[in-house]
């Protein structure tokens, strides 16, 4: 950096500044102290002109004596610095003055002369009065006082100017040695600094100091910079550090992002792996115990179904558990009937009860509300895991669950669900890692009773995200209570049906309504099949064709358009539905929807996804894709039916069949349910 004005340059200047005043002053002091005295010296002489020599001259006057006056005005004239005296009188003869008197208008700012007039006085011999005989005028010439000022002047200034420049000379010496040296090695230690040499102290060329006390402003001004070089030290070191382990902590949120992709893409993969050969299994097991075989192979094939089943749960386990980490789990809000969430759970956990001989009772209070607003697949979910631990833990007496209000409003209300048995209950420190995923009470127990140790961490899990908390009461041998609290909106947009609001006063155990067994009315609904797996198509088309569906077969997504092209042309090969499988070779199953959509002629056409794809981005991802619905591997036949009447505009109507083009006018006239 250019440096301007020099520190010792303005000291410099200000010690010679303020010399030159000091100098100004002493000096006006001094000349002012020598002109007072100058001025009383010379009023001084001429008092002693009064006393000493006016008597004498005013003798002499009287006498007349020419010569003396002479010589005595002679004699004043000779006082040093008087310039003029002049004596006047009543004389016969003029006495000539001595030296010329000083001009009127010759005037200066200070006086050039100071005049003396003398009476001459001789006392009367008469009367003793004294009577003036003549004047003495005496003028001092202030020229050699003012001289002498002035050599007194240039003697102060000369000397006060060497003084001033000496005492400058020392001080800058002294600054440059003991201030600006230091200053300058500071200013360059500073200019040079670079991160990379923050290690090197300042050190400056002094002498080591013996005690602390002892330090100066330059000491503490090296003190405070090498100071602040070990604080930028750590600071950066700070940083660096704060920045490797952002870098870490990126790297290792991206790592884990990437890893939770790939687990996330692994189980979806994995899912319809293992779905797709459970779909044939569990499939072909109901086609097989529909078949009317006999005992013991009809027996074999129910246990493999029943393995099946249990299989598929153990698999939809694991990904709500995999959903809920990642936080891709959704709740549903939709009306449903507390009543049907009791009857399914009764189909799930009623024959494991029955085989071990307990009493399975479901109790409802009166004043509980029956249609409500919420996620019932979820609540049936957490149900049928406490139902079915207490029957698995149970091995004799009974398992009991109840239903109770907590509060109500007319728009919502507050059930309390409890689940107690009388199995072998816990201890405390089975109790404390109740809710721990994959794990339960003891080895012994995971022994005995099987499991993968997911169904209550998942079902604390649900409960809290619909808004409770499951809370446990155990005793060792003496049965657990299992209980949490759930707050729904009341379904008020069915109050004024056959289904009421409430269970009527049925308290008590609630009975099994079994579904009916006869099939649904869809005879004669043409459905076109898009599946590639041959197994799936066997099954798919068995189950179809039990109840009078027609059913046509593609391999995929080209097929099924080259399938469509050609039934355009023909009016008696109208399709009312399309089974459509995602994954397919040469053309999936979306690529197609997306095709089928484009053309105008099939924009309303119904397209169910049958497919063993089972997250919840994957229904997203084919409602985005243009189908109406979703069918998950293994395929549930009631579900099945159930949509393919929805969709194709089947229903029971006091068990006649209805047209399938009035239903689907009538769906799109009254709320909109039709296809699209």
């Amino acid at each position: 950096m250019k440096i301007g004005t020099s520190i010792s340059r303005r000291i410099t200047v200000q010690v010679l500044s303020t010399s030159l005043l000091i100098a100004l002053l002493a000096g006006g002091y001094q000349l002012y102290t020598a002109y007072r005295e100058g001025l009383q010296a010379i009023h001084e002489g001429l008092r002693v002109i009064g006393t000493t020599q006016v008597p004498a001259l005013t003798a002499d006057v009287w006498q007349l004596d020419e010569s003396l006056i002479q010589q005595q005005l002679a004699g004043i004239a000779s006082q040093p610095d008087v310039s003029h005296a002049a004596i006047t009188g009543d004389m016969p003869f003029q006495v000539a003055p001595i030296g010329q008197r000083a001009s009127p208008t010759d005037s200066a700012w200070l006086p050039q002369v100071v005049s003396r007039r003398y009476d001459l006085v001789r006392p009367d011999e008469v009367t003793g009065q004294g009577r003036v005989i003549g004047q003495l005028t005496v003028e001092v010439s202030l020229s050699g006082l003012h001289g002498r000022l002035r050599d007194i002047a240039l003697t102060v200034f000369l000397t006060e100017l060497l003084r001033s420049a000496v005492l400058a000379l020392a001080i800058v010496i002294g600054m440059r040695l003991l201030i600006l040296r230091h200053l300058q090695q500071v200013a360059r230690y500073a200019s040079e600094l670079t991160l990379d040499q923050l290690d090197r102290p300042l050190q400056l060329g002094r002498r080591p100091r013996v005690q602390p006390g002892q330090a100066d402003e330059i000491d503490v001004l090296a003190d405070a910079i090498n100071g602040m070089r070990v604080s930028l030290q750590e600071e950066i070191a700070k940083r660096q550090a704060t920045e490797q382990r952002s870098q870490q902590l990126a790297v290792d949120k991206e790592a884990a992002e990437l890893a939770n992709a790939a687990k996330g893409e692994f189980l979806a993969n994995v899912s319809h792996e293992i779905r797709t050969p459970m779909n044939a299994i569990i499939g072909m097991s109901d086609l097989a115990l529909h078949s009317g075989m006999a005992e013991p192979q009809r027996g074999y094939i129910q246990r493999v179904s029943t393995a099946a089943r249990l299989l598929l749960g153990i698999l939809n386990d694991i990904l709500d558990f995999s959903k809920i980490e990642a936080g891709k789990l959704d709740l549903e809000q939709t009306p449903f009937s507390l009543t049907d969430v009791l009857d399914s759970l009764l189909d799930v956990v009623g024959v494991k009860a029955r085989e071990k001989g307990l009493v399975l009772s479901f109790t409802v209070a009166s004043d509980a509300p029956i249609r409500l607003m919420g996620d019932p697949l979820r609540l049936q979910q957490v149900l049928v895991n406490l139902v079915g631990n207490a029957v698995k833990f149970t091995a004799q007496g009974q398992v009991k669950l109840s239903v109770r209000v907590l509060a109500q409003s007319p728009s919502e209300a507050t059930l309390r669900f409890d689940v107690r048995d009388t199995g072998v209950g816990m201890t405390p420190e089975q109790l404390a890692r109740l809710f721990r995923p994959f794990s339960q009470g003891d080895s012994s127990t995971s022994r005995h009773f099987g499991g993968t140790g997911l169904g209550l961490a998942i079902s604390r899990q649900l409960v809290a995200m619909m808004g409770g908390e499951i809370d446990v009461s155990s005793q060792s041998g003496q049965g657990s209570t299992f209980g949490f609290s759930l707050r729904y909106p009341l379904d008020l947009s069915r109050t004024g049906d056959g289904h009421s609001q409430r269970l009527g006063g049925q308290g008590g155990a609630l009975g099994h309504l079994p579904l009916p067994d006869a099939p649904p009315e869809l005879a004669g609904v043409h459905v076109l099949l898009a599946e590639d797996n041959e197994v799936n198509q066997e099954l798919a088309v068995a189950l179809l064709e039990r109840v009078g569906i027609r059913v046509t077969v593609a391999s995929n997504g080209h097929e099924v358009l080259a399938l469509l092209a050609d039934m355009a042309d023909m009016a008696h090969q109208r399709v009312d539905c399309i089974l459509m499988d995602c994954q397919m070779p040469g053309m999936d199953g979306y690529t197609a929807t997306r095709c089928i959509r484009a053309d105008a002629r099939w924009k309303g056409l119904p397209i169910i996804a049958m497919t063993a794809n089972a997250m919840v981005s994957d229904r997203q991802k084919v409602l985005d894709a243009g189908m109406n619905d979703h069918v998950s591997k293994p395929i549930s036949v009631e579900d099945l039916y159930a949509k393919l009447v929805r969709w194709t505009g089947r229903e029971r109507t006091q068990g006649a069949a209805v047209p399938v083009a009035a239903v689907r006018a009538g769906q799109r006239a009254s709320d909109g349910t039709g296809p699209a």
